[in-house]
């Protein structure tokens, strides 16, 4: 969803080239915003693929583009001797040290070498920098992962039942699937509506319960309609399992305040301190051991209880930030 909007927001000002990997085109919802496409057919993490990548882009970096916007730091190692006479900018949104563990300056001597070549650093908030080494701090901008402003109409349900959850985007059994697989268990009248990338088999199985309906994978404008239109709840919840988890930062949280829809989240993320200071959804206690019974009494009691404030709505749109990603790409 991030890279399609910044695909898109470049495109006002540039010629894209695109360089990925994935199973098929079906689902390259950025393409048509690219001059050129190009996506390995494999598996992202496989050898093969990894190797067709990187000579790919040899192949590529021998012409001088005004810029090169990398996804995360893996890529960084397996492309890096290409890219110092280019303008590296790098978006960081699931850092392989957060999710290692090895924050601020652990590792120090590593990511010395592995930044080295970049010019300017995206994170998506004010935490994230933080955990940053603070050599790399002056490269830093921050571009939050906001939505595109909605302007579609919102339903309430105000009925009792079925109470109806949106359980989106990455769906994998410590971002969400756990917890619902808990709330279905107890409660044979709730809905889910699924959508998204499956990341085990967990959430594969969870798709096909007779409570939850899944609709595949979708653009974020797409998205936002269900969850306007369909939902009393979007899940947003993480395992604390990892400093990338923990020090989340979800579009989900945008999308709620966009959509005007409540969401479930769990206090041992930072920015459930956001949604719990700002009325914006439920706070569970704990992602391992919630009571489902409560949480289940709450969403029904609470579901039409919060407020979204106007200013939020207003000032948390992509419109908004995406000049910082244009200005980290000017040279």
């Amino acid at each position: 969803m991030r890279i399609n909007k910044e695909l898109k927001s470049l495109s006002k000002a540039f010629e894209i080239t695109f360089i990925g990997s994935g199973i098929s085109n079906h689902d390259c919802y950025g393409k048509t915003f690219c001059k050129y496409f190009y996506l390995i057919d494999g598996k992202r993490n496989n050898p093969l693929t990894i190797i067709k990548q990187t000579l790919l882009v040899a192949r590529l970096l021998f012409k001088k583009f005004d810029s090169i916007h990398i996804i995360n730091e893996q890529l960084m190692i397996f492309y890096y001797p290409l890219l110092f006479r280019q303008h590296v900018v790098l978006d960081i949104f699931d850092s392989i040290f957060l999710m290692k563990n090895q924050s601020n300056n652990n590792l120090l001597l590593l990511k010395r070498i592995i930044y080295a070549p970049v010019a300017k650093i995206l994170v998506t908030d004010q935490n994230r920098k933080a955990l940053m080494p603070a050599f790399t701090h002056h490269k830093i901008h921050i571009l939050e992962n906001f939505p595109n402003i909605f302007n579609g109409i919102i339903k309430q349900n105000n009925s009792r039942e079925p109470l109806t959850i949106l359980y989106n985007g990455w769906l994998g059994k410590y971002r969400g699937t756990d917890v619902v697989n808990k709330i279905l268990s107890v409660d044979d009248k709730i809905r889910v509506i699924m959508a998204g990338w499956f990341a085990d088999d967990e959430s594969r199985k969870l798709a096909m319960h007779p409570q939850v309906e899944y609709k595949g994978i979708m653009r974020q404008e797409e998205a936002l309609t269900i969850a306007a239109h369909d939902a009393d709840y979007i899940l947003c919840v993480y395992a604390p399992n990892s400093e990338n988890n923990i020090n989340a930062s979800p579009n989900k949280i945008y999308d709620a305040i966009q959509t005007r829809k409540p969401l479930i989240t769990n206090k041992e993320i930072k920015v459930s301190k956001f949604v719990k200071d700002n009325n914006l959804g439920i706070v569970i206690e704990d992602y391992n051991n919630f009571d489902s019974v409560q949480l289940i009494k709450d969403l029904y009691t609470l579901k039409n209880s919060f407020n979204f404030n106007e200013n939020l709505i207003k000032q948390y749109t992509w419109e908004n930030i995406e000049g910082e990603l244009l200005n980290a790409h000017m040279v």
